[in-house]
């Protein structure tokens, strides 16, 4: 479970721009602060250093001119230091003078300790530093020089320390580290808020882009804009020109399609008069054979035809086309059809209902939906169009005639297949119905009508990138959705 979290992670990773950008800077982020405030800290705790070692540097040229002899051969001060600590016990601030034999004087702040001076450690220069151990257990930063006085009974070489308590400099560090980390904080804190206007200022060009595609897609424009970002500039150009060529390329392929349904159609006719004339010379296996074979590519050849009229979504934003007119229209052609059993045809359509589809395009869609229920419709068709809880439109046509199973509403689909043979058509109509649709990537559903038969439904709706909008995907939701329309119905009816 860990090992799949950890991958599942990384793709996360691998797949996002804006996470990549996001844990880069952050690293980057945090690294530079710590080593800033590494930084920051070292040198404050040397410039508290370099101050205390001036002031100890201040005392010990003082001292130098206060020390004497007193009456009974003792070194003193002939006045106390300025700095009063130098009288408090244990104050943190001390001073000790040493000779070749041992202490020979040292301010009242020690009180009975001395500082573990040898006579070689001011060795070469003026002022050496060390670290000594003071009074209490305590840290003490001490200078410590080597001079030569004379204080009476001749010039002798002496050795004079000052030494400050390490916790002051400690406390101090210690302090200025408390405030940089809250003044760090705050730093990151605006470097992250600096991050988001970044990472949206620098990725909203390719939120842009995101959405001309996808309108692209559903058929609103033709090509991306040129952008003003000098960056993106080559992708959209490269895009544009993918686009331009792939238009070329489907425009010379449904050419080439069209021209070969067109070149077929003549020789299919002369094999089928060759069929004719084989069956009137008594050759009727033959002709039989030859008059299948010419239905099958004759199938082949209108259902090509069909698909070369079909404009779909490749050169743009499709036209609307109000329905109510074209619906119309279609019934009253194919109500001639029936006429020794009418059909009563029930349209539900709003005067003003519109859906994105190019005219030709929904003439043929509905013109074989509507075809393929006259032909299988007992009295009653209904024709309704209308809109779904998204706001898309929606038509659906439905028929009291026997239907089709379930299990084989995959079957309508396909080209040339009829369900029932006894019906006169070449199995073509849904199929073509089909390519419409998928042309524009709108949904095609179907499920058992009200009224017996069968029912179609088509949502006029780009299904969303990579949601597939296929008729078999579509019908196992519409198959949910009665299967719970149906429980909730027997539960209301239980209550």
């Amino acid at each position: 479970m860990k090992g799949m979290a950890k991958k599942e992670a990384m793709t996360a990773l691998g797949h996002s721009l804006r996470l990549r950008l996001v844990l880069v800077s952050v690293s980057v982020f945090l690294t530079a602060l710590a080593l800033f405030a590494w930084q920051l800290s070292h040198m404050f705790e040397q410039h508290v250093e370099r101050r205390i070692f001036r002031e100890l540097d201040n005392h010990l040229a003082q001292l130098l001119t206060l020390l004497k002899r007193d009456a009974r051969g003792r070194i003193v001060l002939s006045r106390p230091l300025t700095d009063p600590r130098f009288v408090q016990p244990y104050s943190g601030l001390y001073w000790q003078v040493n000779d070749g034999k041992g202490v020979v004087a040292r301010s009242r702040s020690l009180w009975d300790f001395a500082l573990n001076v040898t006579p070689d450690m001011p060795g070469q220069g003026l002022v050496h530093e060390y670290t000594l151990k003071g009074p209490e257990d305590g840290s003490l930063y001490a200078v410590v020089r080597a001079v030569w006085l004379d204080l009476g009974d001749g010039e002798r070489r002496y050795i004079v320390t000052l030494a400050q308590d390490h916790r002051e400099i400690t406390a101090a560090v210690r302090e200025f580290r408390h405030d940089l980390v809250w003044g760090l904080l705050v730093l990151l804190m605006f470097l992250m808020l600096a991050l988001a206007l970044q990472l949206w200022l620098g990725l909203s060009p390719l939120d842009a882009l995101r959405s001309q595609v996808a309108e692209i897609r559903a058929g609103r424009r033709h090509r991306l804009d040129d952008g003003t970002i000098a960056e993106l500039s080559p992708l959209v150009e490269e895009i544009n020109a993918l686009l331009a060529a792939q238009e070329r390329s489907m425009q010379r392929a449904r050419t080439r399609a069209a021209d070969l349904a067109h070149g077929l159609k003549t020789p299919l006719s002369i094999l089928a008069a060759q069929a004719r004339k084989l069956a009137r010379m008594g050759v009727r296996e033959v002709a039989e054979e030859v008059r299948r074979q010419v239905n099958t590519l004759r199938q082949q050849v209108e259902h090509e035809l069909a698909r070369t009229k079909i404009h779909g979504l490749r050169t743009g934003r499709p036209r609307r086309t109000p329905v109510r007119p074209q619906v119309e229209a279609i019934v009253q052609a194919l109500s001639g059809l029936r006429a020794e059993r009418p059909v009563q045809w029930r349209l539900e359509i709003d005067p003003d209902m519109e859906v994105p589809m190019e005219r030709g395009d929904f003439l043929e869609m509905a013109g074989n939906l509507l075809e393929n229920a006259c032909k299988w419709a007992n009295r009653h068709i209904r024709v309704h169009a209308g809109r779904n809880a998204d706001g898309h439109p929606v038509l659906t046509v439905e028929d009291d005639g026997p239907g089709v199973p379930e299990e084989k509403y995959g079957e309508i689909l396909k080209r040339g297949k009829r369900l029932d043979e006894s019906v006169q058509g070449t199995g073509l109509g849904m199929a073509i119905v089909h390519d419409v649709i998928d042309s524009y990537g709108y949904e095609l559903a179907f499920y058992r009508a009200p009224l017996g038969g069968l029912g179609v439904r088509v949502t006029f709706a780009p299904a969303a990138p990579g949601r597939d909008s296929s008729a078999a995907k579509a019908t196992a939701r519409e198959r949910r959705r009665r299967v719970s329309s149906q429980a909730a119905a027997g539960s209301s009816a239980a209550s």
